[in-house]
């Protein structure tokens, strides 16, 4: 019980969080923005994509608890029970793995490194390019959000059997 309610715990953080950053907080920061807004956008992602992350990483393994404790109810009929749902909820969490890491590695980072490079006198990137990037960002959180739900929703019903 216990690890479902982590479970859940995890997946309302990380969906909410993901959602908010894609819909509310991201938005604020498309344009050109002066150099004080790229640093402030730099702080929200340095705290917002670890905790994100965290939250991915106790998703699968409180995920993989449950399946182990639903193989060991079943036994022999689990693969014939469980395969479908569970195999369409284990690709959609594959993506959404994919997706979260080239949000948090490959757009977050060169926004905040950017930033740290132009909060130490360096250049930092184009007013252009960072407006593509965090638009790009958004859109990749956004996704991030639409896959979680439906990771979400997936695992409502193999909850309900």
């Amino acid at each position: 019980m216990a690890l479902a309610a982590f479970h859940l715990l995890a997946a309302a953080l990380y969906l909410g969080g993901t959602l908010t950053l894609g819909a509310a907080v991201l938005p604020a920061f498309r344009g050109e923005v002066d150099a004080g807004r790229r640093a402030t956008l730099a702080r929200i992602l340095r705290v917002a994509h670890p905790v994100s992350l965290a939250c991915l990483g106790v998703l699968v393994l409180t995920g993989a608890g449950g399946v182990t404790a639903l193989k060991g109810a079943y036994g022999g009929q689990f693969a014939a029970r469980w395969f479908g749902p569970l195999a369409l909820k284990l690709l959609v969490v594959f993506v959404l793995l994919l997706v979260a890491s080239y949000e948090y590695f490959g757009l977050g980072l060169r926004l905040t490194r950017a930033a740290g490079r132009e909060a130490q006198g360096e250049g930092g990137l184009a007013p252009g390019v960072h407006a593509r990037l965090v638009a790009r960002l958004q859109t990749v959180a956004l996704t991030n959000g639409l896959l979680g739900a439906v990771a979400s929703a997936l695992g409502l019903l193999l909850a309900r059997g």
